[in-house]
């Protein structure tokens, strides 16, 4: 497993994209980022076609994490959503991703089913239910190199709520804190000022909403360790299909796209199609 909590400590800030399949988290690996990512939204898109309300089982998500990790040579953490059921389920799936080679997951504080962070409409339990979770989580771990981030959704309730509840999941002994919410650069140092942990934040997936599209710079400024660019992989490839469709049905060829399209090269690049080639002659 690599080493996840030795490149916290080295590094000011962590810019991590979301992959949402084993090639696009090569590509990320390819493009020299610290840490690869798995957005829970782009696995149920990719893998269901449904929208992040909730529907991808442990089971689908811990194989899909299990294949990313041998894919790639960078740390990888996944989005684990509430943990998919009660404390027995949460130990499980702690369990379960730590033997996919996982170095961290998340599981946040909402209610089930959850929902996407930037949808409207989210519930969440109370802290004192999620630390029980939490617990759970840090007993079934059978390495400290294997983070438990714990996620807050607690937005709804005032910037108090959520400061009071990061606290409380730091004291616990959660290595990190993530916030599933978007906020302004002052609530955010406000929030850094006052919490003693490493925390992770969202992008804002070119949303409108009050979070600006903050520069890598300017997360630095604000004192955030880990960025998650949850959608940018996903939406990037998603518009760029698109695009390719329509002009196909439309022009009747691609060929005034071709400086937008991987050539059969470069597409064995990212695969490591040579080394597959050459695999029986080395034995």
């Amino acid at each position: 497993m690599k080493n996840l909590r030795k490149l916290i400590k080295e590094k000011e800030i962590i810019i991590a994209p979301g992959a949402y399949d084993a090639v696009s988290a090569e590509i990320i690996d390819r493009e020299g980022f610290d840490v690869v990512y798995i957005s829970g939204l782009g696995v149920e898109a990719s893998d269901l076609g449904k929208p992040d309300i909730g529907l991808t089982a442990e089971t689908e998500i811990t194989r899909r994490a299990g294949i990313i990790v041998q894919s790639v040579n960078k740390p990888v953490i996944c989005d684990a959503d509430t943990g998919y059921g009660g404390l027995k389920n949460v130990w499980r799936t702690i369990k379960d991703f730590e033997a996919a080679g996982v170095s961290a997951v998340h599981i946040e504080d909402q209610t089930f089913p959850k929902r996407c962070g930037a949808l409207p409409g989210k519930g969440v339990i109370s802290a004192e239910d999620y630390v029980k979770k939490l617990r759970a989580m840090l007993d079934a771990r059978r390495s400290e190199d294997f983070l438990i981030i714990a996620r807050t959704d607690a937005k709804i309730l005032g910037m108090g709520e959520v400061i009071k509840r990061l606290k409380i999941y730091t004291e616990t002994g959660a290595d990190m804190v993530f916030l599933g919410d978007f906020y302004t650069k002052d609530e955010y140092k406000q929030i850094v000022d006052k919490v003693k942990s490493p925390i992770i934040s969202c992008d804002n997936a070119f949303m409108p909403c009050e979070q600006p599209d903050f520069s890598i710079e300017e997360w630095k400024e604000i004192g955030i360790k880990m960025v998650i660019y949850w959608s940018l992989p996903l939406f990037t490839a998603m518009k760029a299909i698109k695009k390719a469709l329509q002009t196909l049905k439309s022009k009747g060829t691609v060929l005034e796209m071709r400086d937008e399209i991987l050539s059969y090269k470069e597409y064995g690049e990212v695969v490591d199609l040579q080394k597959w080639l050459d695999f029986d002659g080395k034995y």
